[in-house]
């Protein structure tokens, strides 16, 4: 969600301005740290259930994240317009696809607990 604000917020201020270097590196910067930490996290539960197929997993996922990335790459660098507003508008189509295909896998249980409480905890201890 982070991303997607800070996507949402970069494409609306590339729109009303022309953006100076130092705002278009802070957005920059801004929107690459939580994808950095997001993705190794997503693809590590993606691969935890595979057990001893895991690192042929990881091959197949870092090829796809390559490979889609390359087309995707070259979708919004054709769509260069002189100005920042494509890249901003392509963060913000792939942070809304991201977020539906996590919708979608996690099928509603986004932000519901998964695991029962742990017994023994402090506040049962009275």
């Amino acid at each position: 969600l982070l991303f997607l604000v800070i996507s949402l917020a970069w494409l609306v201020i590339s729109l009303e301005m022309k953006m100076p270097l130092w705002l278009f590196i802070t957005f920059f910067a801004c929107a690459m740290l939580p994808f950095g930490a997001l993705g190794a996290n997503f693809n590590a539960l993606a691969m935890e259930p595979l057990g001893q197929l895991a690192g042929t997993a990881s091959s197949i996922l870092g090829f796809m994240q390559t490979f889609l990335g390359g087309i995707l790459g070259t979708l919004i660098g054709q769509a260069f317009n002189g100005t920042v507003t494509p890249l901003a508008a392509g963060f913000c189509s792939v942070s809304v696809a991201a977020l539906l295909m996590i919708f979608i896998a996690e099928r509603g249980k986004m932000f519901q607990p998964q695991n029962p409480p742990v017994s023994g905890h402090i506040t049962d201890l009275h």
